[in-house]
């Protein structure tokens, strides 16, 4: 759109912040503005000079600059860059407030990153950088500035690691003064810096000091994190042995207090720190491969997921009470560097697939709920019992059939069954009363006793009925994450494991999902109850389609009540996306049931078929292809066509104008298809008296599409290999009268002889293939001879005429031909994609 460049101007003199703000966030959506030649961007960038400025108006200019900086040419970029770095200089120097100092760090963010491709400002940037570094280092920062500044320090560190290197220890200082920071941004943002931190000085040769440094860094970050442990489980015995003799990193030391909720508390959000630094170390980018050794970091995880918060509770002192609340909280952050692990090592983990499977288990009992009376309630350890699905998930995904899962199946499955149960209020039945008339005495007395028992269950009740009322209200309120997250872990353990589980745990997992998917149709679960999130009741419906796509052979899924209940669901259901899913399961079961299959009303027109593959290059799609080609095909192309193919001397090659590989792969195999039809219906010929008038083969190649003139007898035949769908048959070149038939052609088939006829023309190797062999009469002997009909698809067979004989005789004499034939048609190969001199 044109023009809205002359808005802009009159908005920046304004200062209206929020009219600024908003008209930038929609200025984005044009970016003619920096094409337009009545956008005047010199007088633009010369207005925002001049209310930089002014001290009351910079913040409002620095707002303006931030957003237009990553937009703006390199040539305006580079002739402001000087004025801009001096202001945001005079900024740092003057301590003034944090909104400006994070405005400062934003619009150097942006300069750092137009100087990669520019020498000119990338000098000017060096000069600089060190006095924005220095900055934070030295003086009091403020930490809502913090997260801008790392931002700042890691472009920093990866383009300018000259600069950062020489200040490498005052950077290593500040950044162990964040260790105790409770900001999740700073928190990640110093886990990048301090792995980045570890390769801005030289790798030395083959990456030897990179490995050496990351290695010493990943074994101190582990041991420091086991000596904080160790003051954690200080009250409570552990099942590992106390870590000693540590190196750990030199970290400040924890403030003193004489409050213990306060010290655990400081123990614990350093501990949760150093786990994230350990996590991003992991899975982090690094610039050599790194030497992980995997059971340090599985002996750490394993460690802290062996203390429950009941062994804690055992001894009920104020910091070890203090220390239990915290546990849940390291325990998933523990399980996030047992998910990176997975994650970057893969199967290398297989090897400790039962410790791991057993630590699944064990976190799952040790946190499910065992309260008395709190059924419809909120459960206990909800967020960690939701991380313990995700890493199972994590690992079943990873390592997919390998997972060995499958042995602890049922452990893990129990306790998925529980947490996606919905709650059920209490039924009470009535009796009518002319029903007492036929009962017995003694079922008289039964049922008193009965209804006596009754009554004090509802004075109990009574007693309760303001929290029996809210109870009804917030049914299961909070247990929809723990649900989704079981319902997840059931679907991809079903994807990676579902053969390997018993069918007898298939049938009590369709026993409790169907009748699930069924409330959501029948009764009001999806607007109220532990399914009332729509992103639950999408879990359950894929939970539902994996026991349908991985069975087990002995119990068949229950396809039956799976096209009603997403039928129903697709127009019933409340939420646009529970209706989608359902659409998308739909129509996935329906091509269960009904698969795809060739119509035999509407044959496939193999005629239209082939002539728009051959003529491809006329397709609408075929013109965008080669518009947008991408610069690595252009150049394989421009190879093929400037190598021609090799030719021997024995065969004269015609190439096709415009040749395509997926037809020729059509072309071939239904050559070997019908050739073989016709094998069955021609017998072998025993004497031939009439001499052959001439006779062409035609066969169909997928490497390299060409036509092939074969002679006989003096009679030459010229085919193109794209002119007739039978490749593969033998066509006469003369007239059906003048055409007699050959000597001797024995169709072979490799599956019933014992020693097949090599195929030359078969580059490929395929055993399946059809061997076509030709003998033509001698006129002397009246016996069956060869005649050379080309390099590639020459064979020598003895005088007798007899097809095993001759295959044999052909495998001695032709042993290095054959391998020189292969030869040739592996150069022709290399010789289509590679141009050679």
């Amino acid at each position: 759109m044109d023009g809205v460049g002359q808005l802009l101007n009159p908005i920046v003199q304004a200062g209206n912040d929020s009219l600024l703000s908003l008209f930038l966030n929609n200025l984005d959506e044009h970016q003619t503005f920096w094409t337009d030649p009545k956008s005047d961007l010199e007088t633009i960038f010369s207005k925002i000079s001049a209310l930089l400025a002014n001290a009351a108006t910079r913040n409002h200019a620095l707002k303006t600059l931030h957003f237009m900086l990553p937009h703006c040419p390199l040539e305006i970029v580079e002739e402001k860059a000087q004025h801009y770095i001096t202001v945001c200089e005079k900024v740092c120097n003057l301590h003034k407030s944090p909104e400006s100092i994070t405005l400062v760090y934003a619009v150097l963010k942006q300069l750092l990153l137009h100087s990669i491709n520019s020498a000119e400002l990338r000098k000017l940037i060096s000069s600089h950088l060190s006095t924005f570094i220095l900055h934070p280092l030295g003086t009091n920062f403020e930490a809502s500035a913090n997260p801008h500044f790392l931002t700042v320090l890691e472009v920093a560190m990866r383009h300018y690691s000259g600069v950062c290197g020489a200040l490498k220890t005052r950077i290593e200082q500040f950044l162990y003064s964040l260790a105790d920071a409770t900001d999740p941004q700073t928190v990640l943002g110093t886990a990048t810096c301090m792995l980045l931190l570890q390769q801005i000085r030289g790798g030395g040769q083959h990456g030897t000091l990179h490995k050496k440094t990351w290695e010493e860094y990943y074994g101190k970050l582990v041991d420091t994190i086991h000596e904080l442990l160790n003051k954690v489980f200080a009250h409570t015995p552990e099942t590992f042995d106390e870590q000693t003799n540590l190196e750990c990193l030199k970290l400040p030391a924890l403030p003193p207090t004489n409050d213990p909720l306060r010290a655990a508390q400081l123990v614990v959000v350093r501990v949760n720190n150093l786990i994230v630094w350990l996590e991003h170390a992991i899975v982090g980018a690094y610039a050599v491969p790194k030497p992980i050794a995997p059971f340090k970091a599985l002996n750490l995880v394993l460690r802290g997921l062996s203390v429950t918060c009941g062994a804690m509770s055992k001894n009920a002192i104020t910091e070890n009470v203090a220390f239990g609340t915290f546990l849940p909280r390291i325990q998933r952050s523990l399980l996030g560097v047992l998910d990176g692990l997975i994650n970057t090592l893969g199967s290398h983990m297989l090897i400790f697939a039962e410790l791991i499977c057993d630590a699944f288990v064990k976190c799952l009992r040790a946190t499910q709920n065992v309260r008395h009376g709190a059924t419809g309630q909120k459960k206990s350890f909800t967020q960690l019992r939701a991380k313990v699905y995700e890493s199972i998930a994590v690992w079943c995904e990873r390592m997919n059939y390998g997972s060995s899962i499958e042995n602890a199946n049922e452990q893990i499955l129990e306790h998925i069954v529980r947490d996606i149960t919905p709650f059920v209020g209490e039924v009470t039945l009535k009796m009518d009363a002319n029903s007492l008339k036929r009962l017995s005495s003694k079922a008289k007395k039964k049922l008193q006793k009965e209804r006596n028992a009754a009554t004090a269950l509802n004075q109990a009740h009574s007693n309760g009925a303001v929290y029996a009322e809210r109870k009804e209200q917030l049914i299961d309120t909070g247990n929809e994450e723990l649900c989704r997250e079981a319902l997840k872990c059931l679907t991809i353990v079903l994807q990676s494991a579902g053969c390997f589980i018993k069918p007898v745990t298939h049938k009590l997992l369709q026993e409790r999902i169907v009748p699930l998917c069924f409330s959501l149709v029948t009764t009001n679960q999806s607007t109220r109850g532990l399914y009332r999130d729509a992103n639950t009741r999408i879990g359950l419906l894929r939970s539902f389609a994996a026991l349908i796509t991985n069975p087990h052979h002995r119990c068949p899924p229950p396809l039956q009540y799976a096209m009603h209940i997403f039928t129903s669901l697709r127009t019933a259901d409340p939420s646009v996306e529970v209706r989608s899913v359902a659409g998308e399961l739909a129509r996935s079961a329906e091509l269960i049931i009904h698969p795809w299959k060739e119509t035999l009303y509407f044959p496939v027109e193999q005629a239209s078929i082939k002539e728009a593959l051959t003529n491809k290059e006329r397709q609408p799609l075929a013109k965008v292809l080669l518009e947008t080609e991408a610069p690595i095909a252009t150049e394989i192309m421009k190879a093929a066509k400037l190598s021609p193919s090799k030719q021997t001397p024995e065969q004269v090659i015609e190439v096709d104008d415009m040749a395509d590989d997926s037809e020729g792969e059509i072309n071939e195999s239904l050559a070997v298809t019908e050739g073989s039809e016709e094998s069955e219906d021609r017998g072998h010929v025993d004497e031939i008296t009439d001499e052959p008038e001439g006779w062409v083969e035609e066969v169909s190649n997928a490497s390299n599409h060409q036509v092939e003139k074969v002679t006989t007898n003096g009679s030459t035949g010229v085919v193109n290999n794209m002119e007739s769908y039978n490749d593969g048959i033998i066509h006469a070149s003369t007239p059906e009268d003048k055409l007699a038939e050959p000597s001797i052609v024995s169709i072979e088939d490799s599956d019933e002889e014992q020693q097949p006829t090599p195929n030359i023309a078969d580059a490929d190797g395929d055993d399946d293939d059809d061997d076509v062999v030709e003998v033509p009469l001698d006129e002397e002997s009246g016996t069956g001879s060869t005649t050379s009909v080309g390099k590639k698809h020459s064979l020598t067979h003895e005088s007798n005429g007899t097809p095993n004989k001759m295959a044999k005789l052909s495998e001695v004499e032709n042993g290095n031909d054959k391998a020189k034939n292969v030869d040739d048609i592996v150069a022709e190969m290399v010789a289509e994609f590679v141009d050679e001199p």
